[in-house]
């Protein structure tokens, strides 16, 4: 069963642009199991291409997402809500549990909106701990080559999404600044929402600075849509609007995610193999 979910690597922020709920994250990612299955699979045809994968690794890769299709599909629906479940709730252990040995960067982190927490949940803990041990098991798990390769991948795709969240961050409190002076001059009424409650609130401990620059991006949006809030209070931008650029962002961080959490279960098998 534990295998099996492995596999799967849901990212259920990408559900739907509706304001996501406890339960309606558990149908979406239902619904969702056979993109992301998908996705997996592209995902791996374009690192074999790429080099990263053999060609016997592709070849696994493509019995276990259909072997986990096949199980999946076949499972009662109280029963493939439950590995769901289980699924999210063993990122979240991964956040609390320590590594002998491991210097740490403590992070008392808070999400306002929720959106984040679900990709907080699903993307940051396994490239927290991947990125850690790519360093310590690189080689003994991709070869010496392959190991640049991996590692290059990770470093460009980061840099494209940090440019992209600051630049998102930059415009959007620029805009809203320059909205709020307009609306002051105008004597019109200038709402200041807040959220007195945040989405999430957990401290963790960062491994790597990688795994620190990952969590700046996911933070750093999350106050880009403090701004977005803003401009839907002060009618500066519609609901909808704001909804498609928080989906663009999610999508944007998914293949760091689904591979983030695949090069995390290479890793820990080759820590597996050594071990026994």
């Amino acid at each position: 069963m534990a295998q099996t979910s492995e596999v799967i690597g849901i990212d259920p922020t990408l559900s739907n642009v509706e304001p996501v709920t406890a339960s309606a994250v558990e149908t979406d990612d239902e619904q969702e199991l056979g993109k992301e299955l998908a996705r997996i699979e592209a995902d791996s045809e374009r690192l074999a291409g790429e080099g990263v994968f053999s060609q016997t690794d592709l070849r696994t890769q493509r019995a276990e997402v259909e072997r986990t299709r096949k199980y999946f599909r076949e499972l009662p629906r109280e029963e493939r809500n439950r590995i769901l479940r289980d699924r999210r709730e063993f990122a979240r252990k991964l956040v609390t549990r320590q590594l002998s040995g491991a210097s740490v960067v403590p992070v008392e982190l808070t999400l306002n909106h929720t959106r984040m927490g679900p990709l907080f949940e699903l993307c940051w803990p396994y490239i927290n701990r991947m990125s850690l041990n790519l360093e310590r098991f690189g080689r003994e798990t991709f070869g010496r080559d392959e190991t640049g390769a991996v590692k290059d991948w990770f470093e460009k795709t980061l840099l494209k999404l940090e440019e992209y969240v600051d630049e998102q961050l930059r415009v959007a409190h620029a805009f809203a600044d320059k909205r709020e002076t307009e609306m002051k001059a105008a004597g019109e009424m200038v709402f200041r929402p807040s959220i007195p409650r945040a989405a999430m609130q957990v401290n963790v401990e960062a491994y790597t600075r990688y795994a620190m620059r990952v969590l700046s991006v996911i933070i750093k949006f999350d106050q880009t849509m403090d701004h977005f809030d803003f401009m839907v209070w002060n009618g500066i931008r519609d609901q909808a609007d704001v909804d498609t650029e928080v989906v663009r962002f999610l999508r944007m961080i998914q293949p760091l995610s689904v591979r983030g959490y695949t090069t995390h279960v290479r890793l820990m098998r080759t820590i597996n193999d050594i071990r026994h």
